[in-house]
């Protein structure tokens, strides 16, 4: 029969089924079913089968083996296997155990294959500014590998972004923002052994430590407005519970609220001399040494009259 075109070569039938196999061998691998993709690899995918793979199949092989070694067979059977003291691997067929250790650029080849599509939604993510789907994508890739040094970077440039943003409203949770500033900041350095990121690297870090300057700014002029603050409402409540004379019935009780009076006294002068007068916190603090100063001379003229028990 003449060849018309219509029919497939065996080159390209066995190329196509290779292929197939090889997106099998991933979808175990990132289900953790270590055993089946070692067997798919010894069946189907001989070495020389895959030329044009994007990742060599002898390092899928090794990346594999590590995942038997550390996790177990399978997500159902997580207990390691000891293949360096000749423990029975539970596979079904004979296999030649892999003992090599993946080199640092070859895992993260493997790796970029593994997580393709995650790397590709947050990268896409990123750029349509959708910083919280690009997390969601990091966090899930993760969950299968998280050693992907350019997931890393993607992930800590994610969550730098939704540090930003979060600052540029008016009510942003300044713990939840350095919590994540310093998340970013070990995905950061992750990424940093990449030679291949180490130029990103060193930018977004750079930004994540002015971000994270800026943070602590604003952090300590919140704890410095909140002990104003503080100041001012133990000097009310000292003031609501001896409102009444007919509370204070000892000498004893009149010196305890002198002695928080004086304590009081002691903090507002103490922060006055972190606020100036002219801020609105300073304003308050002078307000407040007036305030005190008259309550001061009420419990010396309440202590003069106090009936005695």
């Amino acid at each position: 029969m003449p060849d018309n075109g219509l029919m497939a070569s065996p080159t390209s039938m066995e190329t196509g089924q290779s292929a197939e196999h090889l997106a099998q061998v991933r979808r175990f691998l990132r289900q953790r079913e270590y055993r089946r993709a070692i067997e798919t690899i010894d069946r189907w995918l001989a070495a020389d089968a895959l030329d044009d793979s994007p990742v060599p199949i002898e390092d899928v092989r090794t990346y594999a083996y590590e995942g038997l070694a550390k996790h177990g067979s399978s997500p159902t059977r997580r207990k390691p296997v000891n293949l360096r003291r000749g423990i029975p691997v539970s596979l079904r067929r004979p296999i030649t155990v892999d003992l090599r250790r993946l080199s640092g650029s070859a895992l993260e080849r493997v790796l970029r294959w593994l997580l393709a599509a995650e790397l590709r939604t947050a990268e896409n993510a990123l750029r349509a500014d959708d910083y919280a789907g690009a997390v969601t994508a990091a966090e899930f890739a993760a969950r299968i590998d998280d050693r992907c040094t350019r997931m890393a970077l993607l992930h800590a440039r994610a969550l730098y972004e939704v540090c930003v943003a979060a600052l540029k409203g008016q009510t942003a949770d300044l713990d939840d923002v350095s919590g994540k500033l310093h998340r970013a900041t070990r995905l950061a350095l992750r990424a940093s052994t990449d030679p291949t990121l180490r130029d990103p690297h060193k930018k977004l870090s750079v930004a994540i430590d002015d971000v994270s300057a800026i943070v602590e700014r604003r952090r300590a002029r919140t704890a410095r407005a909140d002990a104003v603050a503080s100041v001012v409402r133990r000097f009310n409540r000292l003031v609501e519970h001896y409102n009444d004379k007919d509370q204070i019935v000892s000498q004893i009780q009149l010196g305890n609220a002198r002695a928080s009076l004086a304590q009081i006294r002691a903090d507002v002068e103490r922060l006055s001399r972190e606020h100036p007068p002219e801020t609105p916190a300073g304003q308050m603090l002078v307000d407040l040494r007036g305030q005190c100063a008259r309550y001061k001379v009420y419990l010396e003229r309440l202590a003069r009259t106090a009936r005695v028990t």
